[in-house]
């Protein structure tokens, strides 16, 4: 077994371990538990690094082509968000969220790794990289705004049935969570229009024509287009509160959609 993969299964279950103690601190919260939690995050995070690094000398390219690489990407952009973010804002149940999200992408990979395998030279470059690198980082940006838009919706139920419970008083206000998911959006939009031309660039340079009919890039402009409008109703229309929170959730179930199953069976050139 490649050394990488040591590094995956060990990370696998530690990472594991991170997700049952950020539930019991959800349930109880208990800090020394949340603590624990961070500190064992930052050990997962420095396992998958480790494990891109290795698996790089191992298969010769930046390994961020097969559905096995790059959901684990995801997942290590969820978890560096996630630390980065608790750091320096402290804003409880934030990191349980995120992780469910990225250890899901996780378990997602336990199915894909036969795809762990090498990828042709025709799926390599520079230009390549860049399109998968910055599409994911607008992947991450728009979950992360997806959970703070749930946090919002499940914040605003209980201040309209007033229930003043532990888990309301572990919320952040609602403006707070209102800034942030905008700024996510801001941060992610560019992300993945730019994402979208070097794909189309690099396509072009290698193939010498654009890939216009196919199911992936479709689907991408139509969510371009759902946070266009996000972002015009926010700002020019005075939409508000959970309007625009659900229209966050449904958008980043476009987002989904688009990675695990457009690209894996609808598309002609994306199922890698």
């Amino acid at each position: 077994m490649p050394k990488s993969l040591l590094m995956y299964d060990l990370m696998v279950f530690i990472y594991a371990a991170v997700v049952v103690l950020y539930f019991f601190d959800f349930l109880a919260h208990r800090r020394t538990l949340n603590r624990i939690a961070f500190g064992l995050l930052a050990a997962v995070w420095g396992l998958q690094t480790s494990f891109f690094l290795t698996r790089m000398t191992e298969v010769g390219y930046v390994p961020l082509v097969t559905s096995f690489e790059t959901t684990l990407f995801f997942s290590w952009l969820l978890i560096s968000f996630s630390l980065v973010i608790n750091y320096f804002y402290k804003i409880d149940l934030f990191a349980f969220f995120t992780n469910v999200i990225g250890f899901a992408m996780v378990v997602f990979d336990l199915f894909t790794r036969d795809g762990a395998a090498r990828v042709g030279e025709n799926l390599q470059g520079d230009l390549l990289v860049l399109h998968i690198t910055l599409s994911f980082l607008s992947y991450a940006a728009f979950s992360i705004s997806f959970i703070f838009s749930t946090m919002y919706l499940i914040q605003s139920k209980m201040l309209k049935e007033k229930r003043w419970n532990n888990l309301f008083r572990r919320m952040p206000a609602l403006d707070q969570l209102d800034a942030f998911t905008y700024r996510l959006i801001v941060v992610g939009f560019p992300l993945l229009l730019v994402g979208m031309i070097l794909g189309v660039n690099w396509y072009y340079v290698k193939f010498g024509t654009i890939l216009i009919l196919d199911a992936k890039p479709i689907v991408s402009v139509i969510l371009l287009g759902l946070y266009v409008a996000w972002l015009y109703l926010r700002n020019a229309s005075g939409w508000s509160g959970r309007k625009l929170a659900w229209w966050n959730v449904c958008s980043f179930g476009l987002v989904i959609i688009n990675y695990l199953f457009v690209g894996t069976y609808f598309s002609d050139f994306h199922s890698w």
